[in-house]
């Protein structure tokens, strides 16, 4: 008699009367670990069984993009940046902010806050890097003068 087998996930049964032992599972969370049961069956008798953990991968960062490139900022205002991580589904979305002149601008959670003695016309460069894969986006600040008010 042919054996037969059958496949389980943390328990549940998602494969059965397989005539090969190759078994590829879909629709799993990346880097994430899954308990499996392999039962060769012979008729009505279970002839193997064993276990194994197996970790999904990672799905790696491939770039990041700004909701701005370049903006006008009034002294002493701020403006919100949004990172956009590709692709949507990358497991480590997470990155840091810097300014290239602290003097004229600050950075914190995506929040830009032009300092309040910083000169109308100076520019800095705000960059965000994602942790996994350091890939980088950037958006130009160009100070201009607050509205009078």
């Amino acid at each position: 008699m042919t054996e037969k087998y059958n496949v389980y996930r943390n328990s549940v049964k998602v494969a059965e009367n397989l005539t090969t032992k190759s078994y590829k599972d879909t629709g799993l969370t990346p880097a994430t670990a899954y308990r499996y049961k392999v039962e060769a069956v012979s008729g009505d008798l279970t002839v193997m069984s064993d276990e194994i953990t197996a970790t999904t991968l990672p799905v790696a960062v491939t770039g990041v993009t700004l909701n701005k490139t370049t903006a006008d900022v009034a002294v002493g205002g701020t403006l919100k940046l949004i990172p956009t991580v590709a692709p949507a589904n990358a497991t480590d979305k997470s990155g840091s902010w810097s300014s290239s002149v602290t003097t004229v601008a600050t950075v914190s959670g995506g929040t830009v806050t032009v300092k309040p003695d910083a000169g109308v016309g100076t520019t800095t460069v705000i960059t965000f890097t994602t942790k996994d894969g350091g890939k980088k986006a950037t958006c130009t600040i160009t100070v201009i003068a607050a509205e009078e008010g």
